[in-house]
């Protein structure tokens, strides 16, 4: 039973999708457009709303908001899509034993085979996870302060108002203060 996924009807979720062999194909002008059409097409089709993403040279973050439990169909759909308009990654050649099943799984030489996923339980763990998506950049020593990285909804997202103010300037103490906040 430990690898039983559940759903729940608008529920607000957390992933970690990484590339295979945590390979760093990501966070590319290219990539970023294959996978924002990915994105859309999936949405046309299985609706999501997103609440944070972040993308690093070799994982991601995201949060979303899921109306049905075919949640497995979309991050399919979505590695798919992007793969497919990624030529270099469709026509290469694995050399490990299943590399005839990624492919046909749409996966190739671009996506680890899974994804990790955790349902957001209540406000505190919402806020912290988008925390966690805006942060990851800092995190991994790409910038200094949050804002700088391109491959986020951080700076879409304070712009239109949906996150607040003060998070212009996520960095490192930054951060210390607001985590220092949500300890009990």
């Amino acid at each position: 039973m430990r690898n039983v996924r559940r759903y729940y009807e608008g529920g607000y979720y957390f992933f970690t999708v990484t590339s295979y062999r945590r390979q760093p194909f990501f966070a590319t002008q290219t990539f970023m457009a294959a996978l924002r059409d990915a994105i859309r097409a999936t949405m046309k089709t299985h609706p999501f709303k997103i609440e944070a993403w972040v993308v690093l040279p070799d994982h991601m973050h995201c949060v979303w908001i899921v109306h049905d439990d075919n949640i497995p169909i979309r991050w399919r759909k979505i590695k798919s899509l992007t793969t497919k308009a990624l030529k270099e990654f469709t026509n290469s050649s694995a050399t490990h034993k299943n590399s005839t099943a990624r492919h046909r799984r749409g996966n190739g030489a671009l996506w680890h085979h899974s994804y990790w996923e955790h349902t957001i339980r209540n406000e505190r763990e919402y806020e912290l996870y988008i925390l966690y998506c805006c942060y990851n950049p800092v995190k991994h020593g790409y910038v200094e302060n949050a804002r700088l990285w391109p491959y986020s909804t951080l700076n879409t997202f304070l712009a239109s108002g949906k996150y607040p103010a003060d998070w212009e300037d996520i960095n490192p103490t930054w951060l210390d203060d607001v985590f220092g906040n949500h300890e009990q």
